[in-house]
């Protein structure tokens, strides 16, 4: 069934409204890396990054 244009629009407004997109560049090396870890374990490169993130900041708090 096709979404309609309302659930478009309030998609957009909830993404907007909840989340920022950050732009990541890396070494093509570590981009590898990445993926490769990420195919293994099964998970998004955006999910990995996020618990490494959030991780990092409790470690440190």
């Amino acid at each position: 069934m096709p979404v309609s244009e309302a659930q478009k629009k309030a998609s957009k407004k909830y993404f907007d409204n909840n989340y920022k997109q950050v732009k990541l560049s890396m070494p093509i090396k570590e981009a590898e890396m990445l993926e490769e870890y990420c195919k293994k374990h099964d998970c998004s490169k955006a999910g990995f990054i996020r618990e490494a993130i959030q991780e990092k900041i409790e470690r440190e708090s």
